[in-house]
């Protein structure tokens, strides 16, 4: 799974600026076109995707000053069996709990607050894990791993045209090596945003029934990879983080994290 930054569904889907989303991923797998985000702004939408609730750190985006004990996708993975990661590009090194270190941001990096998630400093004693940590043989990838670009290659910094094509260029050059694995060998590469790019909006929580701008906050959001039925679906009223997460807990028949957000 890897969370991009910032940017509205119109201007990744059919946007000549992100060839390799449009013309690879979109084109070979399922492209959600009613998929929303949960809330402005960034920060809490990474704590629904993987936990269900933005742990009351949503709308301010601030870290949390104490470990959060609360059921998690990765604690619920871990405990069942299974195993978990979080590859994140720019952590200054395995298991580090700074803020902010160059292009990386802790905000994004939602696992390292939960207490039930192993954060050591050596790659078997923690899922806090650097990008370059992410294994050259894909068959040792953990059962779900997130992964977190940088600030650069998320989309976040910088004006669009630039910032999409930086990021689609990262994709295509650092993760398009895995989905040609993963079309072979029964594995899913899912890719979404934290938020859409109205992020000047005072924070909250977003309805997908909402007539503004700002109360749709409609993301991208394309799964593809093995036994992908290609095309776009527009899933009713459509879906968001923790419908996303839902679907995660159920492939490997997990409890459910969390609630669902109110307007949606």
């Amino acid at each position: 799974i890897i969370v991009e930054e910032n940017k509205n569904y119109e201007q990744i889907v059919g946007s000549p600026n992100a060839p390799y989303l449009n013309d690879v991923l979109r084109k070979e797998g399922a492209n959600l076109t009613r998929m929303f985000a949960e809330e402005h702004f960034s920060e809490g939408n990474y704590f629904w995707l993987f936990s269900g609730s933005n742990q009351n750190l949503g709308f301010l985006d601030r870290v949390p000053n104490a470990p959060i004990d609360a059921e998690n996708l990765g604690h619920e993975l871990i405990s069942s069996g299974h195993s978990f990661a979080g590859y994140s590009e720019s952590l200054p090194s395995k298991g580090s709990t700074t803020p902010q270190s160059g292009h990386y941001a802790r905000k994004h990096v939602s696992w390292i607050a939960f207490s039930n998630i192993p954060e050591g400093t050596s790659g078997s004693a923690s899922s806090n894990l650097r990008f370059e940590d992410f294994p050259a043989d894909f068959s040792k990838l953990p059962t779900v791993s997130f992964v977190i670009p940088n600030l650069i290659h998320d989309m976040h910094d910088g004006a669009p045209p630039s910032s999409i094509r930086a990021g689609d260029e990262w994709l295509r050059k650092y993760i398009d090596p895995y989905y040609q694995w993963a079309k072979e060998h029964n594995s899913l590469l899912i890719i979404t945003f934290d938020e859409d790019a109205r992020a000047r909006y005072p924070g909250g929580l977003t309805d997908p029934a909402s007539t503004t701008p700002r109360g749709r906050n409609r993301i991208p959001t394309i799964l593809a990879g093995a036994r992908i039925k290609r095309g776009d679906y527009e899933e009713g009223k459509g879906v968001n983080h923790v419908t996303l997460l839902r679907t995660l807990e159920a492939m490997y028949h997990l409890k459910r994290a969390g609630r669902q957000q109110v307007l949606a």
